[in-house]
């Protein structure tokens, strides 16, 4: 999977010393600071909101008005999916602010615009030993940067598909986080996934995945990340898996 994270104009961490730090020119500063600062904002905007009410905001349920009785059902079935999501989303929710990752600042998690079906993951600790965790310690120094930015988005038919994952923040390469951020792991998978997973769980093996795959921050890229980059490098390494399987593909299957 590392082999085909191609991401084409990235280039690695600066090793241009200035008083003993990495000089990141950037490396996703200004985007990390963005995103803190937008939800920030909106929190103040929006504090006070319990669980039910940010999830009720989530999914407007539209009421059944066709005439067509396999219209109705199909219509039924779909607010019956939805339920079923909302209600196992909130109790993963709930119980992943009670966990000993959150408790101990291993990571951070924040619905995203109060919006139940996009969880906002900030990682503050991998391996110590990690390339990655000796580069975010660089751009906390240097730029304030002290955590990696990871969105989840949960499908319409979750527990019974996977979430997607990708990095918003800062630029990570490397370590099985491909172009546009998605991160590639075979348990995010239509295959590998099982709707009994835990999404603390998922959580804890990314982490751990990013790090051992010894990614790393840039600091730059010829263009910005982008979710549809991000979702199509995931659906092309779905592929090659699928074909074959979970060691790396041929060279010319990327």
């Amino acid at each position: 999977a590392a082999a085909a994270a191609a991401a084409g104009g990235a280039s690695g961490p600066s090793r241009k010393a200035e008083n003993g730090l990495f000089r990141f020119e950037d490396g996703g500063a200004e985007l990390f600071h963005h995103l803190e600062k937008k939800a920030t904002e909106f929190r103040s905007k929006h504090e006070g909101k319990s669980l039910d009410e940010m999830a009720s905001g989530s999914v407007p349920m539209a009421p059944i008005v066709s005439a067509s009785p396999s219209s109705q059902a199909a219509q039924a079935a779909s607010v019956q999916s939805e339920r079923v999501r909302q209600k196992r989303l909130m109790k993963e929710y709930r119980d992943i602010m009670k966990s000993e990752s959150v408790a101990n600042r291993v990571f951070s998690v924040e619905l995203a615009e109060d919006n139940l079906f996009e969880w906002d993951i900030r990682v503050y600790q991998f391996d110590a030993a990690s390339h990655l965790a000796k580069d975010l310690q660089q751009m906390k120094i240097a730029q304030g940067v002290d955590s990696v930015w990871i969105r989840l988005s949960f499908p319409s038919d979750f527990p019974f598909s996977p979430p997607f994952a990708r990095v918003l923040a800062p630029y990570v390469h490397g370590g099985f986080v491909l172009s546009g951020g998605a991160i590639c792991n075979e348990l995010l998978t239509p295959k590998g996934w099982a709707q009994g997973y835990k999404v603390e769980a998922v959580v804890v093996q990314l982490i751990a995945t990013i790090a051992k795959g010894e990614a790393r921050i840039l600091t730059r890229l010829q263009h910005p990340l982008n979710e549809r980059e991000a979702r199509e490098a995931y659906e092309y390494l779905v592929r090659a898996h699928d074909k074959h399987g979970w060691e790396t593909p041929p060279q010319h299957e990327g």
